[in-house]
């Protein structure tokens, strides 16, 4: 189990005290619903940041034991080695997703979600139910 499953049921957890808050109301509830979006952009983020951790991690991983090669590709391997601080998260998910097409789309789709949620406190409509989100970035944690 990651980081990124313990946040998925921390935010569950939350999220069903909140709900249960929210149904036991009999008056408004806007300040209810503003802390449960707050929530939810708050896990959003929390849960990429723990997937840009092991991302970087893992192609950290790949790239250095690929730099051991004595052929012409660990030439390659050993320039991307000392240039890895250069990567940009995109192009560290190019080199860990790079025969899944599908899941290399969806995840610069989720990045560019991430970034309008992280500069401009946006709720990430694509990202609805985070649980569920989060529970797809830990399978795709597990396919590395």
């Amino acid at each position: 189990m990651s980081k990124v499953d313990e946040t998925r049921r921390a935010y569950d957890k939350l999220a069903s005290l909140l709900d249960q808050e929210i149904r036991k109301r009999s008056g408004t509830t806007a300040d209810l619903e503003q802390f449960r979006r707050s929530l939810d952009v708050a896990f959003y983020l929390l849960g990429w940041a723990q997937f840009e951790y092991l991302v970087r991690k893992e192609a950290e991983d790949r790239i250095e034991t690929n730099a051991r090669a004595h052929t012409l590709d660990g030439h390659a391997w050993r320039y991307l080695k000392e240039n890895m601080k250069s990567l940009s998260v995109r192009r560290r998910l190019d080199l860990l997703f790079h025969a899944d097409a599908k899941a290399r789309a969806a995840l610069d789709r989720d990045y560019d979600v991430r970034n309008e949620a992280a500069h401009d406190y946006k709720i990430p409509a694509e990202a609805r139910d985070i649980s569920d989100w989060l529970l797809k970035l830990e399978n795709l944690v597990s396919k590395f």
